[in-house]
């Protein structure tokens, strides 16, 4: 069934104005970054100021699929018309921008740790989730960070956004997606090694280093990247687990898999795609970017045969 994509854009007193028409956009929800970012041009013909431009929502039919703010506007004017350009990302991006007191944080569960450095109206946050007896916050990590090192205990699975600004940690929000009868409009796999660590190696004091792990991804590569770590008390629980992470997220998209079709079903992050025809099927969704200009819209879903992507 067809639903119109509508932008939203709301002033200082949450007075919406919605634009159907002309409009060119991108829309990105990937898993290893903490929130949706959306770009997007298009023409109005009425006068707007961009300082008035405090708040962005993206519609598709009368769902909101992205709410955010707005961190770049512009409005340029020319022969009577406001082409306007816009870039922002969903309000969980303020967990990258936060940082919570460093230090140990006992008996925390995912609501707590969060509400105990950020709070907002439009972010909300899955509830009965495990309490840990304690996390370690280093000095400059941001929030996300933070709520890493709590799934990563609690679950040994990466965080991740849900909807618009849902933080979760775990999969019970995952669906399977059935695409059969859709017509792709391509298909296919890459690899991505550019981040990738061969050893990583960590020590306790001013000792040697007597903590080592070795990346198994990196042989076949012929790659050889090292990094030392002083001590990481995030990790002192288990040291080895930490490093096996280090390298776990050198390896991010080390192989992934992708299909681009001509529509939207807003998939989320770990949806589960069915019936594709493609090495997407059965896995877990990674990536979802939208495309929507004078072509139409279309969709590529991303699969990561990565650590992390499929766990």
């Amino acid at each position: 069934m067809y639903r119109p994509l509508k932008l939203v854009i709301l002033d200082e007193n949450n007075t919406p104005l919605t634009f159907e028409k002309g409009i060119r956009l991108t829309m990105q929800r990937e898993l290893y970054t903490p929130f949706t970012a959306l770009n997007v041009e298009f023409v109005s013909g009425s006068p707007l100021n961009a300082s008035r431009i405090c708040s962005i929502k993206l519609l598709w039919g009368e769902q909101t699929v992205f709410h955010g703010i707005p961190d770049k506007a512009a409005v340029t004017t020319s022969s009577g018309m406001d082409l306007i350009t816009l870039s922002a990302r969903s309000y969980t991006s303020l967990t990258a921008n936060n940082e919570p007191e460093p230090g140990i944080k006992s008996d925390v569960d995912l609501n707590s740790l969060v509400t105990g450095c950020l709070t907002h109206p439009d972010i909300t946050i899955e509830t009965g989730t495990p309490v840990v007896n304690y996390i370690y916050v280093k000095p400059t990590s941001t929030l996300w960070s933070a709520i890493i090192a709590y799934n990563l205990k609690a679950r040994d699975r990466l965080p991740y956004i849900h909807g618009t600004n849902k933080i979760m940690s775990t999969l019970s929000l995952s669906r399977r997606v059935d695409y059969t009868g859709v017509k792709l409009i391509s298909q296919g796999t890459g690899v991505n090694t550019m981040n990738m660590l061969s050893d990583v190696h960590m020590r306790i004091g001013d000792g040697t280093y007597d903590y080592n792990y070795n990346n198994p991804q990196s042989v076949k590569y012929s790659i050889k990247r090292s990094r030392y770590y002083e001590m990481d008390r995030q990790w002192l629980y288990d040291i080895n687990k930490g490093l096996v992470y280090k390298t776990a997220l050198s390896n991010q998209k080390r192989n992934y898999s992708f299909f681009e079709y001509p529509s939207f079903a807003d998939e989320q992050l770990f949806d589960r795609v069915s019936n594709t025809a493609t090495q997407c099927d059965n896995k877990y969704i990674n990536a979802v970017f939208l495309t929507a200009d004078s072509k139409g819209i279309r969709t590529r879903i991303s699969c990561y045969n990565d650590d992390l992507g499929q766990k």
